[in-house]
C-alpha cells in the first residue's frame, strides 16, 4: 500500500476506532489502486453496534474534514483528506447477524444486488477490531451451507433468462434505452451467476471485469462471447449483441 494511503487510513482508523459503538473496521481494495486511477478511493467499511452517531456529529469528531456529505438513509460519508477521496460506509453488526441467521433457517431472500455486501467483509484488509465477531463472521462466511450457493445460482440464472426476455424485445422494438437497461441486468445476473457458481462473492463493479474472468470454471467460448458483447464500435450492433447474449445464457444453462 502507497505509504500516504496507509498513512491516512490509520489516521481515521484512530479516530474512528475510538468511538464508542464502533466493532471493526476493515479497508477495501479500492485503496491498493494507484491514486491517479478514477477508480481509487480510501474505502472503509465500519462496523458498529446499536445507533450510531449522527452525520453533524461524525463530521466533527473526523475534524471537519473537506468536501464532506453523508447520506442519511444509507450511513455513508464521503469527504477528501490532503486530496484523497475518502469513503466511510457504516455496517450495522446485527444486520450480518440477522442476515446469517436468515441464511442458516433457509430464509435468506436473493437480491438482485447479489453478494457484495459478504465480499467486502471477508476480503477486506481488518484495520481494527474490538471482540472476536469480526473473525466468528468471517469464519461463518467460509462455511455457508450449500442450500445458500443453490438459491443465488438458481435465482441469477432465472434473471439471466428474464433479463435476455427484455433485450430480445428491446431490440425488436428498437427501444435504445430499455435495451441498454437490460443489457445492464444481464451483465449483472450474468456474472452473479459465474461467482456463485464457483463459490465464490461478487466484488464491487469496478473490481466485477477482472474478478469474473479470473474465475476457475467458466462456460466454454466465455472470454470471446463476454468481449464480444461488451465491445463498442464496428460489429457491435443491438442485433448481433443479443445473439452473443443468447449465446452466453445457452452456456451457463449447460454449467452443472
Amino acid at each position: 500500500m502507497q505509504r500516504k494511503v496507509a498513512r491516512i487510513s490509520q489516521e481515521l482508523t484512530r479516530n474512528i476506532s475510538g468511538w464508542q459503538e464502533i466493532e471493526a473496521i476493515v479497508l477495501g481494495e479500492a485503496a491498493e489502486i494507484k491514486t491517479l486511477d478514477p477508480y481509487f478511493n480510501i474505502n472503509l467499511d465500519v462496523y458498529h453496534n446499536g445507533s450510531l452517531i449522527p452525520g453533524n456529529d461524525r463530521r466533527e469528531r473526523l475534524a471537519s474534514p473537506l468536501a464532506f456529505e453523508t447520506a442519511p438513509a444509507y450511513p455513508e460519508d464521503r469527504f477528501l483528506m490532503e486530496d484523497l477521496p475518502v469513503r466511510v460506509r457504516y455496517q450495522d453488526t446485527a444486520r450480518f447477524d440477522l442476515l446469517l441467521e436468515r441464511i442458516h433457517d433457509r430464509l435468506w431472500v436473493y437480491r438482485e444486488y447479489g453478494t457484495i455486501t459478504f465480499y467486502r467483509l471477508q476480503k477486506g484488509q481488518v484495520l481494527y477490531t474490538k471482540s472476536p465477531w469480526l473473525e466468528t463472521t468471517q469464519q461463518r462466511l467460509a462455511e455457508l451451507p450449500e442450500h445458500f450457493w443453490t438459491s443465488v445460482v438458481v435465482s441469477s440464472r432465472a434473471l439471466v433468462t428474464y433479463y435476455l426476455n427484455d433485450l430480445n424485445a428491446a431490440v425488436y422494438r428498437e427501444d435504445n434505452l430499455f435495451y441498454r437497461l437490460a443489457s445492464a441486468g444481464f451483465l449483472r445476473a450474468l456474472c452473479c451467476f459465474l461467482f456463485a457458481h464457483n463459490r465464490r462473492f461478487e466484488p464491487s463493479g469496478r473490481m466485477l471485469y477482472q474478478k469474473v474472468m479470473e474465475l476457475p470454471k467458466l462456460p466454454d467460448e466465455f472470454s470471446g462471447r463476454f468481449e464480444s458483447f461488451l465491445r463498442v464500435g464496428e460489429g457491435s450492433s443491438p442485433g448481433r449483441k443479443r445473439e452473443i447474449a443468447e449465446l452466453l445464457a445457452k452456456s451457463i444453462l449447460a454449467m452443472t
